[in-house]
């Protein structure tokens, strides 16, 4: 039994003298909270509650912090409109502030959509002169012209073929190749609710 008492004291105390040494002197604040994603320093005392102020420099690896305003970007591509019948789908897309050569769509596989049923029209009703092709499952719309920044198209899908058809709501993913970009943006999907 001496030699067991013996034996756990001389661990304890190994135990003690190999931690590091800001572990030993490091002190504990009573019911000190941390905020998510929230980088602590040696050293460093955290109020609870405690926000990032607005302003200060972000690095790496921070997070959003809740409560923060976030900025919208109105000057950015995007899908600005989308409405729909049973046989014709409409989808309306802001171009941005760069000219844009083409635009890619992948519908859903719940519709047929012909080449040629795709018109495009800009704000003004004009018809745009554009090349339509089929690449696999997506279509791309390359226009003659470069369509001039901050305008905004609507796509027109008539005479639709669903596969399905009491679907109320059909998918199509878009993106835009800008001029000088070297890659597609994605403006996300659009969803087309029929009624």
């Amino acid at each position: 039994m001496k030699k067991l008492i013996w034996f756990s004291t001389v661990s304890l105390a190994i135990a003690t003298t190999s931690l590091p040494a800001i572990a030993q002197t490091q002190q504990i604040q009573p019911r000190q909270q941390y905020q998510p994603g929230q980088t602590i320093q040696p050293g460093q005392t955290i109020q609870p509650g405690q926000q990032y102020q607005p302003g200060q420099q972000y690095q790496p690896g921070q997070q959003y912090q809740p409560g923060q305003p976030m900025s919208y970007d109105r000057t950015a591509p995007r899908i600005s409109r989308t409405s729909g019948f049973r046989d014709t789908h409409y989808i309306s897309v802001y171009t941005g502030e760069q000219p844009l050569s083409y635009v890619v769509v992948r519908p859903s596989e719940l519709v047929s959509i012909n080449n040629d049923n795709i018109s495009i029209t800009d704000q003004s009703g004009q018809n745009i002169d554009a090349n339509i092709s089929t690449e696999g499952d997506r279509i791309r719309i390359n226009f003659a012209q470069p369509i001039t920044p901050g305008s905004t198209l609507q796509i027109a899908f008539r005479n639709l073929a669903m596969d399905t058809p009491n679907r109320n709501f059909y998918l199509y993913e878009l993106a835009g190749g800008h001029t000088g970009y070297r890659r597609e943006i994605p403006y996300g999907f659009a969803q087309i609710q029929v009624f």
